[in-house]
């Protein structure tokens, strides 16, 4: 086990049993007793609920990936030569689940976040969606299949970018509408 699945899979333990997750349950969103999408970074772990409760897109990102054999951890961080603002940096996978790590910059306004982090939800659902991406390598081969070369040489694809646009507007107009 490498030592950032470890550091990954104490946390998953710490945010476990410090209850994480209730704040969205007290919502009324649906998650379950330990949530597949979660943060150690407590603003970013905040963003992800406040996107729950705005956003019917990013919650059906959230349910896809909770009913999958994945666990996603959205934590701060730079993505290649910091010309992207938000990345799955990393595929794991353990006996029985496969861990991503989705990288964001969050010198980005908080609606801005929220559009990243739901493009980037879209990704690890489409890694979740291909039992054979288990790392790095094998992750390459599925964009290479299914998605096409965008900006600074990284994979893209439509489902991502709509999801992103989805969630942005959602969130815009769940502001706009006095929320």
């Amino acid at each position: 086990m490498t030592r950032t699945t470890r550091h990954l899979m104490v946390g998953a333990m710490v945010t476990t049993l410090g209850g994480g997750g209730r704040a969205a349950v007290a919502a009324g969103v649906d998650t379950p007793a330990m949530p597949r999408v979660r943060s150690h970074h407590p603003g970013i772990a905040s963003l992800i609920e406040r996107a729950a409760e705005r956003s019917k897109t990013f919650r059906g990102l959230v349910a896809a990936i909770n009913t999958s054999n994945g666990l996603v951890y959205v934590e701060e961080g730079q993505c290649g030569r910091h010309v992207v603002k938000s990345c799955v940096a990393a595929v794991t996978q353990t006996a029985t689940t496969r861990i991503l790590v989705v990288k964001v910059d969050i010198r980005n306004a908080d609606s801005e976040l929220m559009g990243l982090i739901g493009h980037e939800l879209r990704h690890a659902i489409e890694i979740l969606g291909d039992p054979s991406v288990a790392d790095a390598t094998s992750m390459y081969f599925l964009y290479q299949r299914i998605g096409r070369l965008g900006a600074y040489t990284a994979f893209e694809t439509q489902a991502a970018v709509q999801a992103g646009h989805a969630v942005r507007a959602e969130v815009s107009k769940y502001r706009a509408g006095g929320h």
